[in-house]
């Protein structure tokens, strides 16, 4: 086809159409394309196409390559075109064919181009999709949102709801009214009449919104109060023609405000508790606010404290400022820091200890808690003379003693310890002691020591010890656990006796009997010789424990005369409490042929008292194992036992003291810091619910973290309050203590105890009572973890001498030779009968495997009161 042709049938389309000829597309076009054109026309005419069009140049280039090139016809449908057809850039739609256009060779020679502009119909079409997403959108936010919308149509009265006020108000669809009198009615008939003057006021007057607050009526008859806001619609003759608006419920945030004016009164109560200091201040360390205990405790002033001339600067002595900077730096990487004491100083150079907790309120506010704690400190400083002053008692003692942490670990010995062994104090903590002990009998000391620590069980050895020349000599080493009220073992205590002479004679004896010696005579009279040269007492008897030869030794300790021994009179000069034990024990060995071991008090005639023995015998047997006589030894035990004596007598004293300690921080953990931390919660709470409907999410959800931690507080101190001292012991009997331990050994551990008790239970001293309560948990625990039952009885009652508990239980049972090392939450019954022994209290335990336990302790009535108890 021609160029003639071609543009001929161009010019007379009625189509928009332009032809574009030759490699510089040269526009020829009809009128229809004039509309495109703009103000290009008619310079575009005969004009070449890129220089015409440059800004979609980037556009038709690839197109007129496919045409030129591969002969393709492309078609583009609503394509978006940026043109400057009339001088600025404007957005223009099109629905584009190109075809390829042969010349007189059959060559392609040009691109005809049929373009119909799309634009009004696009347009059009984004203006109605606009209005339905925004149809979407209020339907969407009617249901989203908490708020009730209305939608009132002037024109004919009705009135729409969304969904809101159906779960807000409780009213059902089918109850809603569907025209504005249905609202009037039901708003509250005090605010009706100023509502209806104000909405209608705003309609009437040509004013675009309207705002009130009234009451308007639930479905079950109450009534709320609301924030209703609305926006008047008018027509361009400015005719009000339609109104929406939304309904806030301020009814929780008037019930929040009261409250929040309650908590700030609470607050400023809490602020005048008389034991917790409570201190404001910002991240520079500067005082904001300050309770007058606070203010009390520092010595500080008001004045200075209003005047913002108060900081932690102050009050902290030089020594103690890197701790208080590493706790500031702790609040601002978390928050909070962690609890700590320091010495402070008032400004008329007085000191005092305080205990601090702190946390962040906001970007910079902190507050603070502090107690004093001076006067516990005192006790600490006490308790520490006190332990300085037994190890100088214990310095002066002839036995080598020593004491070691809960897990055995030795740190401290006394000065016997260094001057035999030749270690320092250095070298014998921890296990260095080891290294003191004979090498053959090492590694069996060492094996029975850490059985003795990891059971808690009493330790008892013979073995031999390094002097410093480099000699060794026998001892008898003991140890025992000191235990706390909650029967964890605190800390060991021991000590060496040195037996070596009485080991030695005694293997010497046992050498003269191995050896059967043919000569009687002479073995009598070297038996009399070491008699009368011994330093202890040596006594021998025939096989019924009649005394068979005179013992000098015996003689110039007790003072009684050689007839008097001989005929066994011996009893007149042991103390009357330890015969019957004695007697017991020497009738047990007499009849088993076991050694016969005992301690008892025996009369020493010099100082004119009675002085502690150790008793050791052996039996003398003939060539078939018969037992032909006994030989024995006393040895002078007293030092070590008075040593043993003045132990637990502090080791009661510090258990009083400390059970007074823990109900002190028990009574500051319930009475100031629990109503303190309930206090800010509900605080808290409010500033959280405050910062919801303000839509500050972010803030309000740090609030309920840091409320979760205060939450996480209460429920430890609560627990820590019962733990530490149970209110009940303060308050009430034993009986009643026993019978809240009744509901909480139920309802924590399972175990139903039944509870008897008599009509009335004398008056006890609360140390007493504590310490009583405390045995019955300790043995209840025991049923749990050791009887396999989940029942137990629990017998209180009062005869005309004692005060009688019984526990009983059905279980397993025991071996007497186990139940002593049997332990509930730490200490066993050996502690238990220790404990009781210091207030003249006595423990029987009766059980047999398989057939159950009873437990029967006895505390004579005349020491119902701890101050009554001897020391």
């Amino acid at each position: 086809m021609s160029l003639r042709t071609t543009a001929g049938l161009v010019v007379a389309s009625p189509t928009p159409m332009i032809l574009l000829w030759g490699s510089q597309l040269v526009q020829i076009y009809n009128d229809g394309y004039r509309e495109v054109m703009g103000n290009k026309h008619p310079r575009g005419l005969g004009q070449p196409r890129r220089e015409c069009w440059p800004e979609i140049w980037e556009f038709n280039a690839p197109i007129f390559e496919k045409v030129f090139e591969r002969g393709e016809s492309l078609t583009f449908e609503n394509q978006r075109l940026v043109l400057e057809r009339n001088d600025t850039p404007e957005e223009a739609y099109f629905t584009l064919s190109f075809s390829p256009v042969l010349d007189d060779n059959g060559d392609i020679g040009g691109v005809l181009a049929t373009v119909l502009e799309t634009t009004a119909q696009m347009k059009r079409a984004r203006v109605e999709e606009a209005l339905r997403e925004s149809d979407e959108r209020y339907r969407l936010v009617g249901r989203a949102t908490n708020d009730i919308i209305w939608d009132w149509n002037l024109k004919d009265d009705s009135l729409e709801w969304n969904e809101a006020i159906v779960s807000r108000l409780g009213y059902s669809k089918a109850e809603l009214g569907s025209t504005i009198e249905w609202w009037y009615e039901n708003i509250h008939p005090e605010d009706r009449s100023q509502v209806l003057r104000g909405i209608h006021a705003a309609i009437d007057g040509g004013m675009e919104t309207w705002s009130d607050e009234y009451r308007f009526r639930n479905q079950d008859g109450t009534y709320g109060a609301f924030l209703d806001r609305g926006y008047i619609a008018r027509n361009s003759a400015g005719h009000a023609y339609r109104m929406i608006g939304s309904m806030l419920d301020l009814t929780e945030r008037r019930r929040m405000e009261e409250a929040l004016r309650d908590s700030e009164r609470r607050i400023a109560r809490v602020l005048k508790i008389e034991t917790v200091g409570v201190l404001f201040f910002d991240m520079q360390s500067t005082f904001l606010e300050a309770n007058d205990t606070f203010l009390r405790m520092t010595g500080l002033r008001r004045e200075a404290l209003q005047r913002g001339e108060l900081s932690s600067e102050l009050i902290t002595l030089p020594e103690w400022m890197p701790r208080t900077l590493q706790a500031f730096k702790e609040l601002k990487a978390n928050g909070r820091f962690t609890p700590y004491e320091k010495e402070l100083v008032r400004p008329d150079g007085t000191r005092w200890w305080g205990l601090f907790a702190g946390a962040q309120l906001s970007e910079n506010e902190c507050v603070e808690f502090v107690i004093d704690i001076t006067a516990h400190k005192h006790a600490e400083q006490a308790r520490y003379e006190s332990e300085t002053r037994f190890h100088a008692i214990a310095d002066l003692a002839p036995d080598m003693l020593w004491q070691a942490d809960p897990g055995g670990q030795r740190v401290w010995v006394n000065r016997r310890w260094t001057e035999y062994t030749g270690q320092s104090s250095q070298e014998a903590n921890g296990y260095g002691w080891m290294e003191a002990i004979h090498p053959y009998d090492r590694n069996a000391v060492l094996d029975k020591y850490r059985h003795a620590v990891e059971t808690g069980m009493r330790f008892r050895d013979e073995h031999r010890m390094r002097r410093s020349d480099g000699s060794y000599g026998w001892f008898l080493v003991e140890a025992v656990p000191i235990c706390n009220d909650d029967g964890d073992i605190t800390h060991w205590f021991g000590s060496a006796n040195d037996i070596h002479d009485q080991r030695m004679t005694m293997d010497r004896l046992e050498e003269l009997v191995a050896e059967r010696t043919q000569s009687l005579a002479e073995s009598e009279e070297r038996f009399r010789l070491l008699v009368t040269t011994s330093a202890q007492i040596i006594w021998s008897t025939d096989a019924t424990g009649r005394k068979a030869e005179d013992s000098p030794s015996w003689r110039a300790f007790t003072g009684q005369d050689a007839e008097s021994w001989l005929k066994g009179d011996w009893k007149r000069v042991v103390h009357p409490d330890d015969v019957a034990s004695i007697e017991r024990a020497w009738q047990r060995s007499t009849r088993s042929g076991q050694p016969y071991l005992v301690e008892y008090r025996l009369w020493h005639a010099r100082s004119d008292n009675w002085r502690w023995v150790a008793a050791r015998g052996i039996p003398l047997r003939d060539g078939v194992g018969k037992i032909v006589g006994w030989f024995g030894t006393n040895t002078d035990i007293d030092e070590r036992k008075r040593a043993e004596e003045e132990v637990r007598r502090m080791a009661y004293s510090l258990t009083m003291a400390e059970q007074e300690e823990r109900r002190r921080v028990s009574q500051i953990l319930h009475d100031d810091l629990q109503q303190l931390l309930y206090a800010l919660q509900m605080k808290l709470r409010m500033v959280s619910n405050r910062l919801t409907l303000d839509r500050q999410m972010a803030f309000a959800d740090m609030v309920e973290e840091t409320r979760e931690l205060i939450k996480q507080a209460i429920g430890t101190t609560r627990q820590l309050t019962v733990d530490l001292s149970p209110p009940i012991l303060k308050t009430e009997g034993l009986a009643d203590a026993l019978e809240w331990l009744q509901r909480q050994m139920l309802e924590l551990h399972g175990l139903d105890v039944e509870l008897i008790t008599g009509r009335t239970m004398p008056a006890l001293d609360e140390d007493l009572r504590v310490l009583l309560f405390q045995v019955v948990r300790e043995l209840l625990f025991n049923v749990k973890k050791h009887a396999g039952v989940d029942r137990a009885t629990v017998e209180l009652k009062q005869t005309q001498q004692d005060l009688i508990i019984r526990v009983e239980d059905q279980g397993l049972g025991m071996h007497k030779a186990t139940g002593a090392e049997r332990q509930g939450t730490g200490f066993g019954l050996s502690s238990v009968r220790e404990r009781l022994r210091q207030v003249g209290g006595r423990m029987y335990i009766e059980s047999s495997l398989g057939r159950g336990m009873q437990v029967i302790i006895r505390v004579p009535c005349n020491t119902l009161s701890v101050g009554n108890i001897k020391e």
